[in-house]
């Protein structure tokens, strides 16, 4: 995104203008020249705040100069005028052949006096005289060269060079000829370009310009800002919910603790402490809607009031909040900046006001505390009845053996442990000894598993079912054992066994191999046992809701903890999403007066003849480059006073200013044109090479300081013998904006290298929308100067 910076420009300079055919009345009221420039209102059409009053042009009929000179004499008694250029319209006394009868008052070095025997003029080649040409414009058209001459001596550096040049006269009267092309827009252009602008700013007309891509989503940012609040310290609950918490925790770890000491192989041979595991799961089950229950209701009480009323509320159930933290933490102003720099960002990317507008309530909704009371859904959610039904009724633990390995290692043990039989006939009592004593293992070892079965893990007790599993332990540990020891023994092997111990021959198992697999048997016996329990805890815990309170537990705590949070920075978070509010609100109402203005616009006059032909789109990107920055300033504006905590009254102080400002500026560039934004008008870099595209759209007009062609000299035809004929005593000044001078320039370039000026020859002004030349020819006929008592 790039970030343009808003500067404000110096208000340029702009010669004063005094019409005595019109304003002498006003002028001859006032005392003082700054009082009547105050009472007028400063510009030709009051658009102008700050006006330079070193240089004044004053414009009279010449027959009534004398009859006002008390308003000359107010002129020029002002401390801040340095110099005047008095223009004299018409002749001063037709009969007697005088152009030009001034009061003394004007006779000083201060004073240039430009004599316009005609308003219209006739055609002159500079150099040379008058041309067989009459220009002649649309009837009705109401147009005449001396508005040429007054709006081109607005720009400061033109009348000074114009009053040096004519200074230097013999007569220090010179006759003006002009030919000036006015780089004004025609009013319906400009209106038209506005409407276009504005339409584009606020709704983006027809289509609707998407976030860039990794830009922000506006919950999102919400979410953001609201997770830069700083975090409470844990708060530790007591009284009546505290104790509710409390006893779910401590629940969950006790379940949790037998769940996890249940599959012990030895657990079966130590003794039972406490409820089995179906029990412990109802009584977390009820622990965790005892906690559940609290916290709705505490999530109620929290909900309303101020900060100290829900502060209290809390810390008669229990919590005592702690304060808001310290330290760095988003908060109003800080809130604002983030969406701010969004907005601004957007808008110069060319979203429109409307799009922006909807995205800052999102963010300022994410943003604001929705109330504890929302919570509660979310209690539910934490903690849902089904699961608690869950919890209430687990299943029982499996009667079987858990695994086919069980009872394989069951045959197996008694099978080794009547190994060391095949040996010696005292092998034989001691394997007999063994095998029941390892029968008696496996016995012992169901007996106890099934006690322990019934008292761990079932909710009632079922002992046909135990004592007919012991009874099958006994049977699979002794009988098929025992039966296939003796078809062993009794068999092919007891036949030859006889004949070969008889015969003194080495018994058919190593006496270290039998008594090792005897160990073997009694070892497996134990290890049987242990393994069936194992088993059977194993298989139970995949249809237990195993972990489910201490998870029910953290997702209540995890509520409790989010609503501790928004408690504690209710206040900051509803202060920062209000701030937020209020300048969506500033551009809601910023995008509103910018339509009503575009609506109201008015065309007003269209151009003259001689008004440069318009490059439409140029107009129109310079327009809108102005409104965006308009735009941007008084968002700024806004924002600077929601960062102040001054709300109340944003959005319509907002939209005064950008009432005023588009105003003022349609009526500037009516006046003075787009080369330059209005005085003090915020600025933005790129501004320059716009209206630099726009002036080399302008062919007439940048060619109208570099042609050679001719002017109009404001003097008619029956006037001639009154002015000099001498080309030699003629001055010819050529001026341009300075803002064309790269354009003009090029200009330059384009010309045949006989007729290609100096540029640096040419007056560059910074005030005024022409271009072109004026050609100052010296005043032949005498001018009389009259001593008058009311100036004496």
């Amino acid at each position: 995104m790039t970030t343009t910076t808003l500067t404000t420009q110096a208000p340029e300079s702009r010669t004063l203008l005094v019409d005595l055919r019109t304003e002498y009345a006003a002028l001859a009221a006032c005392r003082t020249f700054n009082e009547y420039v105050r009472q007028r209102g400063a510009g030709l059409d009051g658009g102008v705040r700050e006006v330079d009053l070193s240089r004044v042009v004053v414009v009279d009929r010449a027959v009534d100069l004398l009859a006002h000179s008390d308003a000359l004499t107010v002129v020029r008694n002002a401390g801040a005028v340095r110099h005047v250029v008095c223009i004299a319209v018409g002749m001063a006394d037709d009969a007697s052949g005088v152009p030009v009868r001034l009061p003394t008052i004007l006779r000083n070095e201060v004073t240039t006096v430009l004599w316009v025997g005609d308003e219209h003029g006739i055609t002159w080649n500079p150099g040379e005289g008058p041309a067989p040409v009459v220009v002649l414009v649309p009837a009705g058209a109401g147009y005449n060269h001396l508005d040429d001459l007054l709006e081109a001596l607005t720009a400061k550096e033109l009348f000074d060079e114009v009053a040096a040049r004519a200074a230097a006269m013999p007569s220090r009267v010179a006759v003006p000829g002009v030919r000036v092309v006015s780089n004004r827009v025609a009013g319906d252009v400009l209106v038209a370009a506005q409407r276009r602008a504005v339409e584009a700013i606020v709704t983006g007309g027809d289509r609707v310009i998407p976030a860039q891509p990794g830009g922000q989503d506006p919950v999102a940012l919400g979410g953001e800002l609201a997770r830069r609040f700083g975090h409470p310290d844990p708060t530790q609950p007591t009284g009546e919910f505290g104790h509710a918490r409390g006893d779910a925790e401590r629940a969950a770890r006790a379940l949790g603790a037998a769940l996890a000491t249940a599959g012990r192989p030895w657990q079966p041979l130590l003794p039972q402490r406490g409820p089995g595991i179906p029990g412990l799961f109802r009584r977390s089950a009820e622990t965790l809607h005892t906690y559940r229950e609290a916290l709705r209701r505490l999530l109620l009480t929290g909900d309303a009031g101020p900060d100290e009323q829900r502060r209290a509320k809390l810390r008669a159930e229990g919590v005592t909040l702690p304060p808001p933290p310290g330290g760095p933490a988003t908060d109003q102003p800080a809130a604002v900046d983030q969406v701010l720099r969004t907005t601004l960002g957007g808008i110069g990317m060319g979203r429109p006001l409307r799009q922006l507008v909807t995205e800052i309530f999102e963010t300022a909704s994410a943003l604001r505390p929705a109330g504890s009371a929302v919570r509660v859904p979310s209690v539910d959610q934490a903690c849902p009845d089904q699961r608690l039904a869950e919890l209430s009724s687990v299943p029982a633990m499996p009667g079987g053996f858990g695994s086919l390995l069980v009872p394989l290692l069951m045959v197996l043990a008694p099978l080794l442990a009547l190994v060391p039989a095949a040996g010696s006939p005292l092998g034989r009592t001691v394997a007999a000894g063994l095998g029941g004593a390892v029968v008696a293992l496996l016995v012992l070892g169901a007996a106890l598993l099934r006690g322990r079965r019934n008292r761990i893990g079932l909710v009632r007790r079922a002992a046909v079912r135990d004592v007919a599993m012991v009874a099958l332990v006994l049977v699979i540990s002794a009988a098929l054992p025992v039966v296939g020891a003796a078809l062993l023994l009794g068999g092919g092997l007891g036949g030859g066994l006889g004949d070969d111990l008889g015969a003194g021959a080495d018994p058919p198992v190593p006496a270290q191999v039998a008594w090792a697999c005897a160990g073997a048997g009694v070892l497996l016996a134990v290890v049987a046992t242990g393994l069936w329990w194992s088993r059977l805890v194993a298989a139970w815990r995949l249809r237990l809701p195993a972990g489910q309170p201490d998870r029910l537990v953290r997702a209540l705590t995890d509520v409790y903890d989010e609503a501790t949070v928004e408690w504690v920075l209710t206040d900051a978070r509803t202060r920062a999403s209000d701030a937020v509010r209020t300048l969506g609100s500033t551009l809601d109402s910023l995008g509103d007066e910018l339509l009503a203005h575009g609506s109201a616009l008015d065309a007003g006059p269209q151009g003259t003849p001689y008004t440069a032909a318009t490059t439409v789109g140029a107009v129109n990107a310079i327009v809108r480059h102005d409104l965006v920055t308009l735009t941007v300033d008084c968002v700024e504006r806004g924002a600077a006073d929601i960062r102040r905590g001054e709300r109340d009254g944003v959005p319509d102080r907002v939209a005064q200013d950008a009432r005023d400002l588009a105003t003022g500026y349609d009526r500037y560039v009516r006046h003075d044109g787009i080369q330059h934004p209005p005085p003090r008008w915020p600025a933005r870099g790129d501004r320059d090479q716009l209206v630099l595209t726009w002036w080399r759209g302008l062919d007439d007009f940048r060619r109208a300081a570099l042609d050679d062609g001719p002017v109009q000299q404001l003097c008619a035809d029956d006037q001639l013998q009154l002015i000099g004929k001498d080309p030699a005593g003629a001055v010819v000044v050529a001026f341009a904006p300075g803002s064309a001078k790269e354009a003009i320039a090029d200009a330059v370039d384009g010309l045949d290298p006989g007729r290609r000026p100096r540029p640096a020859e040419l007056v560059w002004t910074t005030a005024g929308t022409s271009a072109g030349m004026l050609h100052l020819v010296p005043l032949r006929a005498r001018v009389e100067f009259e001593q008058l008592e009311a100036t004496a």
